[in-house]
C-alpha cells in the first residue's frame, strides 16, 4: 500500500516546519489563524474540546486524542467552552522549536505543528480529506510510540534536538494518515483507501512507477487482470477520478518538479520521461492540469 502512498510524498517533499509544546494552566484557551499548510494538535496531557472557526459544533478531546486539520483552517482549543482565549497564534510566532511554559502547575499540555510540502501539487490526496480528523487515543499504537518520543525530545536540552522532533514529525504525518485509514475503513477512505485495494492499489503503483509507459484502460486493466469496464468503474469509484485523469494529472506533477530541479532538461525531454513522445500534446496538457505552459511553470519558479 504504502509504495505508492511513499512515492507521493518523496515527491512532494514533505516538510514539517513547526513544532511546539505548550505547557497549560486552567483555564486555558488557544486561539489559532489560519494557516496554508496541514496542522497538527496532540492533547498530550488533560481534556478539552476544539472547535473549527464557522462551525458551532464543538468536538470533546480527551487525553492522549489527536487532531489533523489537512487545509489548515482557523481554529480553536480551549479547557472548557467558556474559557478565555489567546487570539490569532501563529504557529511559528516563538521560532520553530518552541517549549512554552505558561503555568508551573499545568493542566494541560498541547503539542501542535505543522505539515508542509515543498511541492504541494502533488500532495492533491489532502484535499480530499475531511476538514478535520480527529484520532482518538490508542495506548501501545505506534503513534502513541511517536508522540512520547517527540515529548521527550522536547523538553530535553540536546544538541540538533529541532531536526530529530523534525523527522518526527515526518513519521506521524505518515502514521495519523495510516490510523485515519484504520478508522474509517478501506471504502471510505478515496484514494487512500483505494491503495489497499488488491486491484486498484496495483493499478496505482504501475501508473505511479511506470508514467512513462503508453498506457490506457485496456492495458490497465489487463495488467491487474480485471474487464475494462468493471476496472475503470472501480478505479473511479475509489480514486474520484477516471484512469486516464488520474495518469495525466500524475504525469503533469512529475513533470513540474522535472522543470523546476532539472534546469538542463529541455521540454521535449520532459516530456520523452512522462510518457508523450509529442511535446506539443505534452505542452498542451501540461497548461490544462498546471495552469501554465512548461516554459512558463520553469520561469515562475526562478524568479
Amino acid at each position: 500500500m504504502f509504495d505508492t502512498l511513499t512515492q507521493v510524498l518523496n515527491l512532494a517533499r514533505l516538510k514539517s516546519s513547526v513544532y511546539c509544546r505548550s505547557d497549560l494552566g486552567s483555564p486555558w484557551g488557544l486561539h489559532f489563524a489560519p494557516r496554508a499548510c496541514a496542522v497538527f494538535h496532540v492533547l498530550y496531557r488533560g481534556n478539552g474540546y476544539f472547535r473549527r472557526q464557522g462551525d458551532p459544533a464543538i468536538l470533546p478531546l480527551h487525553e492522549g486524542d489527536a487532531l489533523l486539520l489537512p487545509g489548515g483552517e482557523e481554529h480553536s482549543l480551549f479547557e472548557t467552552p467558556d474559557a478565555p482565549t489567546f487570539s490569532n497564534l501563529e504557529l511559528d510566532q516563538w521560532g520553530e522549536c518552541a517549549l512554552m511554559r505558561w503555568s508551573e502547575t499545568p493542566s494541560a499540555v498541547v503539542l501542535c505543528g505543522t505539515f508542509d510540502f515543498e511541492f504541494a501539487e502533488t500532495a492533491a490526496f489532502l484535499n480530499r480529506l475531511p476538514r478535520v480528523i480527529h484520532l482518538p487515543h490508542q495506548p501501545e499504537s505506534a503513534l502513541c510510540a511517536t508522540l512520547e518520543m517527540m515529548a521527550r525530545e522536547a523538553e530535553a536540552m540536546r544538541p540538533a534536538k529541532e531536526t530529530v522532533l523534525r523527522r518526527l514529525a515526518d513519521i506521524l504525518f505518515v502514521q495519523m494518515i495510516q490510523r485515519w485509514v484504520e478508522i474509517q475503513g478501506v471504502a471510505y477512505s478515496g484514494w487512500l483507501g483505494a491503495l489497499h485495494d488488491p486491484l486498484i492499489g496495483k493499478a496505482l503503483n504501475l501508473i505511479h512507477t511506470q508514467p512513462e509507459h503508453p498506457w490506457t484502460v485496456a492495458s490497465l486493466a489487463r495488467a491487474v487482470a480485471c474487464s475494462r469496464s468493471a476496472f475503470a468503474a472501480r478505479f473511479t469509484a475509489l480514486t474520484g477520478e477516471p484512469p486516464m485523469e488520474y495518469l495525466t494529472r500524475w504525469r503533469m506533477q512529475m513533470a513540474a518538479r522535472l522543470l523546476a530541479q532539472q534546469a538542463d532538461l529541455r521540454v521535449g525531454e520532459v516530456a520523452v520521461r512522462v510518457g508523450y513522445r509529442s511535446e506539443a500534446a505534452f505542452s498542451k496538457a501540461f497548461k490544462r492540469v498546471m495552469g501554465s505552459t512548461p516554459r512558463g511553470y520553469r520561469l515562475a519558479g526562478q524568479s
